[in-house]
């Protein structure tokens, strides 16, 4: 498609959202409605120099689309990369009462490679509310799970997803459904996820499960309604052939609150690549692992393994991504990760060293999981600070920094990178 004529479609399309929003909102009492038309507003200016590279690389090839980015991880697709540009969000809302929501975000950027040139219509959703039951329909952003840095099921590196979602949530926990349609680039076009959620409060304690499916799209088997609806207890076909009907990912975490430490929080996430009989294999070599804490002093500690095949999928070859970007952990398949940060009012410094690794292993159906080699190690060693500024009543500035050294990296002896870059916004909110 023409660029120009991306751009007049992607317009098009911001408008025509921003009159559903508002005609979705319209009253039958005009003290019911508001409307915010400038909800928040933001000017961007980024700039990084930094070593990208594939999560698949020729010392380990992988079944997953993507690239490691200091720049874009967490960052829920804003614009980012090896380069600079400049880019501005405009966010609208509108509702009728307190049951009817609607929001709207258009970006526009241009810049180098990475950042491009061009109008996105970053986010496009309307929620209601009915009691403890509530409902959205569009395009948004989400993160699931208790982690505060990473969530290894679908968390904050993963871009805004087109879904449908149904939750049901009071005191003592709740339940949610959704339905969206990944975006490409993806194996089979059209490629659907479906996440099933469950929480249980237990006073000071949170229990968590979630599964996620992924399925359908062109070339894919077609499923029907009932076969749809089974998919999710049982896989019709797990040849891990063209025939293979799903992709599951399924894992459990906890939340614990501690009384008496200033409201210190402990935190474990575990996601499994489907279900094993071995499962101490499964749990040493397959599983990705998040576990943490928040002091009251503002401390955050935070150590994440993931699994050696984490993500991937031998027929869907993207992976478990969205536009290009996993939706877990932003360091992909077999890496270990140990992350401290500290909150110092408006400013947040924060480290990390992480380990990726080569190896290599034979798990077959029914079959031990067995590492067959000792590949070399990449090794990132990784500094960042978060900060913000408020200039006025409406007006404030935030800064993230980042900058990172590689050894080995792409698995190649001897090989050294390094990354250092920075986004600043000016943010402006009525």
């Amino acid at each position: 498609m023409d660029p120009n004529e991306r751009v007049v479609r992607s317009w098009a399309a911001v408008k025509a959202t921003l009159l559903v929003a508002l005609a979705l909102a319209a009253p039958a009492r005009a003290d019911d409605l508001w409307i915010s038309p400038i909800d928040r507003a933001a000017f961007h200016l980024a700039a990084y120099d930094e070593a990208e590279r594939p999560y698949s690389t020729p010392a380990r090839p992988r079944d997953i689309a993507g690239e490691l980015q200091l720049a874009c991880e967490d960052t829920q697709g804003r614009p980012c990369g090896d380069g600079a540009g400049a880019y501005e969000e405009l966010d609208a809302r509108a509702g009728y009462g307190d049951w009817l929501a609607a929001g709207l975000r258009v970006r526009t950027r241009g810049g180098t490679a990475d950042y491009g040139n061009g109008i996105d219509l970053d986010r496009a959703h309307v929620d209601a509310r009915w009691g403890d039951f509530g409902f959205e329909l569009g395009r948004d952003a989400f993160s699931i799970g208790p982690g505060a840095h990473t969530q290894v099921g679908w968390g904050d590196n993963a871009p805004p997803l087109d879904f449908a979602r149904a939750s049901y949530a009071t005191e003592r926990g709740g339940l949610m459904y959704l339905v969206g349609r990944l975006r490409d680039p993806q194996t089979f076009q059209g490629n659907l996820v479906t996440i099933a959620r469950g929480e249980l409060v237990a006073g000071p304690v949170i229990l968590g499960a979630m599964q996620l499916l992924q399925l359908e799209g062109a070339g894919a088997p077609h499923l029907g309604p009932w076969d749809f609806i089974v998919e999710h207890v049982t896989r019709g076909n797990a040849s891990a052939g063209p025939d293979d009907t799903s992709n599951r990912r399924v894992g459990l975490d906890v939340s614990w609150r501690i009384a008496g430490f200033g409201g210190a929080r402990l935190y474990y996430e575990l996601m499994f690549e489907d279900w094993r009989r071995q499962f101490a294999d499964a749990l040493r070599y397959d599983a990705d692992h998040v576990a943490g804490g928040e002091l009251a002093s503002g401390l955050v500690i935070e150590w994440q393994k993931t699994g050696f095949r984490s993500m991937e999928h031998a027929v869907r070859t993207t992976g478990f991504t969205n536009a290009g970007r996993a939706v877990g952990s932003p360091l992909g398949p077999d890496a270990q990760a140990l992350y401290v940060a500290r909150r110092l009012g408006a400013y947040m410094p924060w480290l990390e060293v992480a380990r990726l690794a080569s190896d290599t292993y034979s798990y077959g159906a029914g079959q031990p999981i067995t590492r067959t080699s000792d590949g070399l190690a990449e090794f990132r060693y990784r500094a960042g600070l978060l900060a913000t500024r408020r200039v006025t009543s409406h007006v404030h500035v935030e800064l993230d920094a980042r900058a990172e050294h590689i050894e080995n990296f792409a698995f190649v002896r001897g090989a050294r990178r390094n990354g250092l870059g920075a986004d600043l916004a000016i943010v402006w909110q009525p």
